[in-house]
């Protein structure tokens, strides 16, 4: 397989309750790295989606005395109007309840069945219910389930296991060629550990409840959470259509998507993600994903953000204040995303008033405001013979290499930082030429004009950069300049330093000063 389109997904998250900050800034790395890689010039592709079939999902279903499905339809209308005002791009939502989903987990199962690495046990064992997992007497902390620091429940069923044992050589030997294949590599060690220390065959069907796509060969059980939900990247990726006819056109198109580029999951799943779902894809004969990217949990005040602890904020509840933008680059700037993270209304809001309000807004204000000043009735174009503004212009081009490296490392912050370094760069290039005082002197006219356009350009190519974090601001930016958004696939790199001149419309600020809430 040869892909030729870059492909993105998040993990799919269970629909028991509202989703909060700590997946949001899951939602938001993804949708950052998806748009970041178009203007960069590679077509991509984003998924995200639910994760339904769980006895967490149907709980809380009953709680509300409805069917799962009925309540799984509501809360996807519910998360999907958040991803949409947060302004994720994904080309596919997916739900694990979705009928193309269905028949490709039948389909990839009973292959595997077939091929022998799925057969009939009775299994016995500590299982945590929010995890969806089981646990050994060792991995639990203090008798507790590790994650989620709750008592397991002891379960015994007989049901289907898959073969995991059995791609312990192969595994280590993935690790081994491939060290990029868990990112950052700081996570990689514990798995890889994990996996020397041997590993246990795992249930892939469920005799206990009934929400679920029913095993192919044995239709009095359910296919296990797992084993359901991670196929769901190559339901996603089109994976159907290829089962069906690989040279079909829906066919092809698979085989440009996978495998995919880069799994961004929470570090909760890592073990599912690096290991299941490897052996997973060995067992199926498809090609592994390039990376799984881990990012850690997002904590707040101290303590880790989660559904089951009720330790929550909701992005809507942070949008409703602050709007979209400042909430994007609080989490993606302020935060490393393959480390912890952490929400405080205190940071969020320094950040905006900081960076957004004062630096960037000031620079975009006083930029359009003196150049409509000064040139009231003139296009401002490059200067013929540049004569101070060499080393701003460096500075600006060498923007997009920093770029493309913050990229490759699913660097968020690094991304941020890159951008930020240019604005401050351009405000400090206003402070050290002063054009107020060289508007006083006619003999400064062209030296006054090679500011304004060095500032407009800058502005641009600033702008430009800035738009996978600060995509409802920026379309506002270039329509102030009087320019189009360049904002279709490689936009980046089609970026040339004087390609126009600048008739600027009046400024307005897009970023006003954020208050702490009251009892913040």
């Amino acid at each position: 397989m040869a892909r030729e389109t870059e492909y993105v997904t998040t993990a799919i998250v269970y629909p028991n309750s509202r989703i909060h900050i700590g997946w949001a800034w899951e939602c938001l790395g993804a949708d950052w790295l998806a748009r970041s890689l178009r203007l960069l010039g590679r077509d991509t592709f984003f998924a995200t989606g639910m994760d339904e079939h769980s006895v967490n999902v149907q709980r809380a279903a009953e709680a509300q005395g409805l069917d799962p499905k009925t309540f799984c339809d509501r809360m996807a209308e519910d998360i999907r109007r958040v991803l949409d005002q947060m302004g994720l791009t994904y080309g596919r939502f997916i739900r694990t309840s979705d009928e193309d989903h269905h028949r490709v987990v039948e389909e990839l199962v009973r292959r595997v069945h077939a091929s022998g690495d799925i057969y009939k046990a009775k299994y016995e064992g500590h299982y945590c219910e929010g995890c969806e997992a089981y646990y050994t007497e060792k991995d639990l902390v203090g008798g507790l389930c590790p994650h989620h620091k709750k008592p397991t429940r002891w379960l015994s069923e007989e049901n289907y296991f898959f073969k995991l044992s059995k791609y312990q050589e192969r595994l280590l030997a993935l690790y081994d060629e491939r060290p990029e294949f868990i990112q950052p590599v700081h996570r990689r060690a514990e798995i890889v550990n994990f996996v020397k220390a041997g590993l246990k065959d795992f249930s892939v069907s469920r005799s206990s409840f009934t929400w679920g796509i029913p095993l192919p060969f044995d239709r009095s059980q359910v296919i296990y959470v797992w084993f359901d939900a991670l196929i769901n990247y190559l339901t996603a990726a089109g994976i159907e259509a290829w089962l069906k006819d690989p040279a079909s056109p829906g066919g092809r198109e698979f085989l440009k998507r996978w495998p995919a580029s880069v799994h961004v999951i929470g570090l909760d799943i890592s073990r599912f993600h690096t290991v299941y779902w490897p052996a997973m894809l060995m067992a199926m004969g498809l090609p592994l994903p390039e990376k799984v990217f881990v990012h850690g949990w997002i904590t707040l005040k101290g303590e880790r953000m989660s559904k089951s602890s009720g330790n929550v904020v909701t992005p809507d509840e942070v949008m409703a204040r602050t709007g979209p933008d400042p909430l994007r680059y609080y989490l993606l700037s302020e935060n490393q995303f393959g480390g912890e993270g952490n929400f405080a209304w205190e940071a969020l809001i320094l950040r905006n008033n900081a960076d957004l309000s004062n630096d960037w807004g000031n620079l975009v204000n006083r930029s359009l405001s003196m150049t409509r000043k000064y040139f009231p009735d003139e296009e401002v174009g490059p200067p013929t013979h540049a004569t101070h503004s060499a080393e701003v212009r460096a500075q600006i081009e060498g923007l997009i290499p920093e770029l493309e490296r913050a990229v490759a490392a699913v660097d968020t912050a690094a991304y941020s930082a890159a951008c930020s370094a240019r604005s401050r760069a351009l405000n400090l290039y206003i402070d050290r030429m002063k054009p107020w005082a060289m508007a006083k002197d006619p003999a400064h006219r062209e030296s006054l004009r090679e500011v304004m356009f060095t500032l407009l350009e800058g502005v641009r190519w600033t702008a430009a950069a800035f738009q996978p974090l600060l995509p409802f601001g920026m379309p506002e930016v270039f329509r102030q300049l009087g320019v189009s958004s360049p904002d279709s696939v490689g936009a980046l790199k089609r970026l040339r330093w004087g390609e126009r001149g600048f008739r600027p419309g009046a400024p307005k600020p897009i970023y006003p000063r954020l208050e702490l809430p009251a009892g913040g």
